[in-house]
């Protein structure tokens, strides 16, 4: 059930980074300000240069607070698939209240015993889901507070990853001047947002076809089964056009969006556009159906080498089959390319939210409706991981400021300035949120701000 007040998400993608701010009233999502503007220090989804990448999230927020009409300053920020590990764990503690009534403290107790759990000094605890609590013995409960009981315990997934990623990505907020609410695995939130409650039940696999990568995620019984992330994506086409038609890439990004199309037998072999090439006074023709064998040759490679691995792990014949969401499935021709190669049900996810109904904000969207729709058990749990793992990781060093808190009410690049980059990154592979408080008059400025904003 969807929790009331304000929810953020920051997706850091390689080609762009988009800020999304949205109010859960009773259940119902209402995105009340976006933003998405070009990346800068992030390669293949992993951010190389934080300084680079703290300029672009600082746009970004600034634009989202602006169309929202609100201070952000706490955010949830999306984690790629980058060598995640998910392992089952159990915690167990008796109940301590001489009542025996089961208590939030006693909820954070159990999950906090099953974090003792060992994990390498290279590896970080990102978040930890309750699959069930056993009382007594009595198993399948979602939610033991106010049960009584002797013995509590907790059967759930613990999600890991590189304690390098997950430090240059707080510090990288951070330094922005955000703080950092929630650390969420992007695939996990993508494929719940994305698939319905049947498909994730009985399993389906989603493929997000992003700029700098391609990420792949498998449900089923309710659970992610499989992820991966494929160094390809939407950014590799451009490439290849700017390569064979020897122009520049924005004009081939252009070419790409306006003349593209994937299927090859649906592209016209007499219809010519005049593109700009590298050493030619004169513009060349270049015809749609040549353009389409260029984006198909890509979009095949990148389907082929994903089609190799479910089928190794079985996927294939889940029943939900495939559902494809990025910027680069809304090239005409991807969704009829995808059911030749998978030979499976295929379709393109759109979002429904007013202003943004395109697959490229599916991931950011994801990352607010599940921080938004965290039960309070989920809640507890997260904040007991994020307890945890302050506890086991140094404090981020901006320079001498002990307990340096960002004045809001100041500039944000006064903010940002404040901080002192004296460390050199070297990157590799819930409790509740405090809404951020509106400025007066918000109500007034929630409608009708999308007006202007991406048709």
């Amino acid at each position: 059930m969807a929790r009331n007040g304000f929810f953020t998400g920051l997706d850091i993608g390689t080609s762009s980074i988009k800020v999304l701010v949205a109010e859960f009233i009773s259940g119902e999502m209402n995105v009340i300000g976006v933003s998405n503007v070009p990346s800068t220090g992030v390669k293949d989804g992993i951010i190389i240069d934080i300084e680079a990448a703290a300029t672009a999230i600082k746009t970004a927020v600034e634009q989202a607070e602006e169309k929202a009409g609100m201070t952000i300053d706490k955010i949830n920020v999306g984690l790629p698939a980058n060598l995640l590990q998910i392992e089952p764990t159990q915690g167990m503690i008796p109940v301590p209240s001489e009542s025996k009534e089961i208590k939030d403290e006693d909820v954070d107790s159990v999950v906090k015993s099953a974090l003792t759990k060992s994990i390498t000094p290279e590896r970080e605890v990102i978040s930890l889901v309750p699959e069930e609590f056993i009382v007594d013995g009595f198993q399948g409960i979602r939610d033991p507070r106010g049960m009584m009981g002797i013995r509590l315990e907790m059967r759930g997934l613990i999600y890991t990853g590189p304690s390098t990623i997950l430090h240059n990505l707080r510090k990288t907020v951070e330094r922005a001047g955000i703080t950092v609410e929630n650390i969420i695995i992007t695939p996990l939130a993508m494929a719940r947002s994305v698939l319905n409650e049947g498909e994730r039940e009985f399993g389906a696999t989603v493929i997000d076809m992003g700029g700098g990568q391609t990420t792949v995620a498998s449900m089923r019984a309710q659970e992610l089964q499989y992820t991966n992330i494929y160094t390809e994506g939407g950014d590799y086409i451009t490439k290849d056009i700017s390569k064979v038609l020897k122009t520049s890439m924005s004009i081939a990004e252009a070419l790409k969006f306006n003349f593209g199309q994937a299927n090859v037998n649906e592209a016209s072999p007499t219809e010519t556009v005049n593109v700009d090439v590298v050493g030619s006074d004169e513009p060349v023709e270049v015809s749609e159906r040549y353009l389409s064998e260029i984006i198909s040759a890509r979009i095949r490679h990148i389907l082929d080498r994903v089609k190799q691995d479910l089928d190794r792990g079985r996927l294939l014949d889940l029943p939900g089959g495939i559902v494809l969401i990025g910027g680069g499935s809304i090239v005409p021709g991807v969704v009829e390319i995808a059911q030749e190669i998978f030979g499976t049900t295929v379709k393109l996810h759109v979002p429904n939210q007013v202003g943004i109904r395109n697959p490229m904000f599916a991931n950011v969207i994801s990352l607010v409706e599940y921080v938004g729709k965290m039960s309070e058990v989920d809640v507890l749990a997260q904040g007991a991981v994020n307890g945890e793992e302050m506890l086991r990781r140094k404090p981020i060093d901006f320079g001498g400021h002990d307990s340096f808190v960002p004045q809001y009410n100041e500039p944000r690049h006064q903010q940002a300035a404040n901080y002192n980059n004296n460390q050199q990154a070297n990157p590799v592979d819930y409790t509740k949120q405090a809404p951020a408080e509106p400025k007066p008059g918000i109500g007034e400025r929630v409608r009708g701000i999308f007006g202007s904003m991406f048709d």
